[in-house]
Parts: structure tokens; C-alpha cells; sequence
């Protein structure tokens, strides 16, 4: 049973000054606690805290931060009607910071196998490795994005902050298919630690990309089947409960709407929030900012549209074909009639099945300039 690996969040750190919620505020319609069984009550969201940051890089004490989220986000109003939501507390913490990985691991496994969409609040990033392990033997190949301003591939034997982007990269049995990273800043990554990234066909988009035009953030985030988002990635002016924010970074507001895109999307099955240190917050503006972000992310899944994916029966989508001068490669988009969202299909050798991917009507837009989308391109490498 996953309740063996968790304990119930102080329910007295979390509550309001005048003791309860309001009807239509967040925290007055999540459960706090399961009676029965997971599966009994139709559950489509759950948070749950992890509170270790042993491995984390210069900024211990992250693992404190937990309740000071849950505090501002069951604050916030509702304007939408909430998926069922259940609080499942927090991961007991192990001996080692390998025993909270696989308690991570046990426990996001559960939920995904009930199709319940969990919400982790942290923690070190180096938790991300747990959040990742637990689709082992569910997903065949998974497409993550990591949020961050820092690349984190050190060389270590140990699992840390630093280095669990390696260990995601290297795990066997591999069945990671894509790790999209958004938001680096130069200044602060090794240029080895990109080419890495570049040469694998992975898609590295620096700070000043990201910020350009965040809504060409969208597909990638609609591609993910899990985001794990550093709080480190923020200025410092608008998160500053981290050691190792700078002066640059993504805005609140940015923030927030790459949470928004990845909780609208019908692949995204997992969230971690990691990094939040109240100890060097200023009057809970780091918690109110990660709590908003959440709040963005629970909006998104609220309002998923179902059926909102390419298929020859569904008649929602219409196909557009565009054959490069080139000749060489013809490249076939979809456009959905219900979101307007845009995919792109790219063939698969010896496989029956085409692959689809989220893109942009930019990326069709090039295509008709005669210019091969890159999106495709290292999908395409990939897969042949």
C-alpha cells in the first residue's frame, strides 16, 4: 500500500488564521485525507509533498518548503470546477536519499497506474530522478521537459541535483525518448553539458529563446508526459526562496503560463515543483508565486479537451500537405478544429504507424517557405 510510504501533512501549518477555507476556495473542496481506497473515489489529481533535499546543490532547506505552498494555494478562489483532488500528505523521508527515491518512485507508479495526475511539491530537483523511475514498465517511450537554469549533468555516482539529468539519460532498461530542456543560462552551464543534450536530438532552448515567444513553449510542454520545473529558473525578484536564483529569469507571469500549457495537455501525467526554500523567502512571495504556478497547472487540467488528438476517424482534424522543393521530404500536418492546436506526423520505418508530434502553425508556416521544421527533423532522426 502506498499509505506506508506516506504521512498526513500538519493539517494545523496549513489552515487559515481564522480556521477554515471558504466554500469556493482551494483548499475547502481537496480532500485531506483518503478513506478507503484510491481507486473508490475517482480521484484525477493528488498532491504530495516530498521533503528531501539532502541531494540538493547549495540550497538546503528546500525540503521545508512543502507546507508553506500548501498554505497560500488552498487560499486561492476557484473559477472552474476542481477535479476531484485528494492531498496525500507527504513521502516519509528514508534512510538514504535512494530509499526517498524509491518511496518517490512506489508512490507516483500507483498513481499513474489509476490514472491520477500527481502534483509534487519539493524538494531537492534531484527528486525528478524518482519522479521519472516510476514510468518504468507504463510508458515505452517518455517525453519529459525539465524547467531549469542550470543543465544538470554533472559526472557523479550519486544521484544529486547536479547530476540527475545524467542518471535519467543513462538509466537502463532506457525508455526515455525525449528530455526537452527549457530556460539555461549560458553564463551558468558548461558548453559540453549542451552538446550533449544537442547531439542526443534533444530540444535545449536557452532563457532568451524561451522568453521570445512563450507560446512556441506550448507544443513542447503539450509533449510531455511529465514536467519537473526548478524554481531556481525565476529572477530572484519574482521567486526569491531559492539560494541559487539570479537577477535573471523567467517572469511569475511566464512561469505560469508553461505550467497552464503542460496542465492542459492530455499527455502530461505528472508535475514536480522543486526548490522552494523558505528560508531565504520575503514574505511568502517565493510560496505564493510556486502556488500560483500550481493553481495554473490544475486550471489547464481542468479544462483538457478529450478526443483532441490526430487520427484518420476523427473528423475534428483536418490534414495539410506540404512537399519541401527538395523533394525529399514531404511533411503532413494536422490541425484540430476544436483547439486549433497543430501536430505534425513523421513516418516510422518497418512501423505500420506514423508518429505524431505537437507543433505550431509557425512550424507549418516555415514548412510552406520551404523550410524543414526542426521539431520533425529530430524526431525523424530519432526514429530511423
Amino acid at each position: 500500500m502506498i499509505f506506508d510510504y506516506l504521512e498526513q501533512a500538519k493539517i494545523d501549518e496549513i489552515l487559515p488564521s481564522n480556521g477554515s477555507w471558504r466554500d469556493n476556495q482551494l483548499g475547502a473542496k481537496v480532500d485531506q485525507e483518503c478513506k478507503g481506497d484510491l481507486e473508490d473515489h475517482g480521484y484525477k489529481l493528488a498532491i504530495l509533498g516530498v521533503g528531501e533535499d539532502r541531494g540538493s546543490t547549495n540550497n538546503h532547506g528546500c525540503g521545508a518548503g512543502m507546507n508553506k505552498i500548501r498554505q497560500e494555494l488552498y487560499s486561492f478562489y476557484l473559477h472552474f470546477a476542481l477535479p476531484k483532488t485528494i492531498d496525500l500528505g507527504n513521502i516519509r523521508l528514508g534512510h538514504t536519499i535512494k530509499d526517498t527515491q524509491i518511496a518517490l518512485k512506489t508512490v507516483v507508479a500507483e498513481l499513474l497506474d489509476r490514472r491520477i495526475v500527481p502534483i509534487i511539491l519539493g524538494g531537492g530537483h534531484d527528486m525528478t530522478y524518482g519522479q521519472f523511475q516510476a514510468y518504468e514498465n507504463r510508458i515505452h517511450d517518455v517525453d519529459i521537459v525539465i524547467i531549469d537554469e542550470k543543465i544538470d549533468l554533472m559526472e557523479s555516482e550519486e544521484v544529486n541535483a547536479a547530476s540527475f539529468l545524467r542518471h535519467i539519460i543513462m538509466h537502463q532498461p532506457n525508455f526515455l525518448f525525449s528530455a526537452s530542456h527549457l530556460g539555461h543560462q549560458l553564463f551558468y552551464n558548461n558548453p559540453r553539458s549542451i552538446d550533449v543534450l544537442e547531439t542526443l536530438n534533444y530540444d535545449v532552448l536557452r532563457l532568451g529563446e524561451v522568453k521570445k515567444d512563450i507560446f512556441e513553449m506550448e507544443p513542447i510542454l503539450r509533449n510531455a508526459d511529465m514536467l519537473s520545473f526548478d524554481l531556481s529558473a525565476l529572477r530572484s525578484s519574482d521567486a526569491p526562496a531559492n539560494a541559487l536564483t539570479s537577477p535573471n529569469g523567467l517572469s511569475g507571469e511566464e512561469a505560469c503560463q508553461l505550467c497552464r500549457f503542460a496542465g492542459y495537455s492530455n499527455k502530461t501525467s505528472s508535475f514536480g515543483l522543486y526548490e522552494l526554500n523558505p528560508h531565504f523567502d520575503q514574505n511568502n512571495q517565493g510560496a505564493k508565486q510556486a502556488s500560483q504556478m500550481i493553481w495554473y497547472f490544475i486550471e489547464g487540467f481542468a479544462n483538457r479537451k478529450e478526443n483532441d488528438y490526430p487520427s484518420e476517424n476523427n473528423d475534428q482534424f483536418i490534414k495539410y500537405y506540404v512537399k519541401l522543393e527538395s523533394g525529399d521530404y514531404e511533411i503532413v500536418f494536422w490541425k484540430s478544429n476544436f483547439s486549433n492546436k497543430w501536430w505534425m506526423e513523421v513516418p516510422q520505418k518497418n512501423i505500420k504507424h506514423n508518429k505524431f508530434i505537437p507543433c505550431s502553425y509557425k512550424d507549418y508556416e516555415n514548412a510552406m517557405r520551404d523550410e524543414l521544421p526542426d521539431k520533425w527533423m529530430k524526431v525523424y532522426a530519432k526514429l530511423n
